[in-house]
């Protein structure tokens, strides 16, 4: 039986689309029977704090440096990287915000990199992750139809993958879409996005 983590970062509640299809996707993937527990993780109930100039430097230090006056500033940090790591399943929605991810996503994201958690660096200096084995569906909600329409400015799956790939060793992505949602008349079937999951 498997661990899901849910991440949810529209502000919209659950007027979002993005939150409708992540949702549709845990749903879909607890019909299935392999789900044992679900957490999921509202960021804009629960928002992520920003970096400042006293986190920043923490987030960049081996794991084994931190003394404990530092310590106490990496709470959320860490309480993020124990709930990704305990997952085998991570389902993050998001909506498209000025053609990226949210910002309380890339808050979240920020807080949950970490030089000696979810990365470490090899004798030439390339990076290995240290998460592998993990699978994530990301669920993307668009006021425009960027996957087939505008795939030039389509950043948020591009970063989405080349993050969590570079530094966290993740590489089992699946992308699912609610485009067009500023359309007049637009109407949604998370079902028929999902039906092949």
């Amino acid at each position: 039986m498997k661990k899901l983590l849910h991440i949810v970062s529209s502000a919209r509640g659950n007027q979002s689309y993005s939150y409708g299809l992540s949702s549709s996707i845990v749903k879909k993937l607890q019909a299935k029977n392999d789900i044992e527990t679900v957490v999921e993780k509202n960021l804009a109930k629960e928002p992520p704090a920003l970096i400042n100039e006293a986190l920043i430097e923490v987030l960049y230090k081996q794991p084994d440096t931190i003394d404990q006056n530092e310590n106490h500033l990496l709470n959320y940090s860490n309480t993020v990287f124990n709930e990704v790591q305990e997952a085998d399943i991570i389902v993050i929605g998001t909506p498209m915000h000025n053609l990226g991810v949210s910002a309380h996503l890339k808050a979240w994201i920020d807080q949950f990199i970490r030089v000696g958690k979810t990365y470490k660096y090899n004798s030439d200096w390339t990076r290995t992750g240290l998460l592998k084995g993990k699978k994530i569906y990301l669920a993307i909600a668009s006021g425009s139809i960027y996957s087939e329409e505008d795939t030039e400015n389509e950043f948020i799956e591009k970063y989405i993958k080349a993050v969590f790939s570079a530094y966290a060793g993740i590489t089992d992505i699946s992308t699912y879409r609610v485009d067009g949602t500023a359309y007049q008349n637009f109407k949604v079937n998370y079902e028929e996005i999902i039906r092949d999951l």
